[in-house]
């Protein structure tokens, strides 16, 4: 049930009656609006194998606007904030391949939150940690 309710709050399901409101915006219509203010931690870490843990950061960063919003040396900043708030930072040049499960974990969280989400949902984030 986590799951699909989170599917369905992201966009990635469409629901089958009903609706919901994330921030003050209807998921039914105004899903690429939440989807600008939305981090999601899966259930199961999606991450690429030769990205280093920096590299996700940056990836999704661009992919969230942080570059667009910040100057680059405050989006860079606020990457490595993210990355020493879940004490990877002796990690940050390290493939995702070659980090525990729990590495894997923190960097899928660390996700979640970049890019200024004002809403995440969590599914399971604390699974191998």
């Amino acid at each position: 049930g986590k799951t699909t309710t989170i599917s369905m709050l992201s966009g990635m399901l469409a629901p089958s009656e009903g609706f919901a409101v994330i921030n003050g915006k209807n998921i039914r219509t105004q899903m690429q609006e939440i989807r600008e203010d939305l981090g999601i931690c899966l259930q199961h870490d999606c991450l690429f194998p030769l990205l280093t843990v920096k590299e996700h950061l940056r990836f999704f960063g661009r992919v969230k606007g942080l570059y667009e919003r910040n100057s680059f040396e405050d989006a860079e900043n606020s990457i490595d904030n993210s990355i020493r708030d879940v004490a990877l930072f002796e990690k940050r040049n390290t493939f995702s391949k070659d980090l525990s499960g729990g590495m894997k974990r923190k960097l899928s969280l660390a996700i979640a939150f970049c890019g200024g989400s004002k809403v995440i949902f969590l599914d399971e984030p604390t699974s191998g940690m």
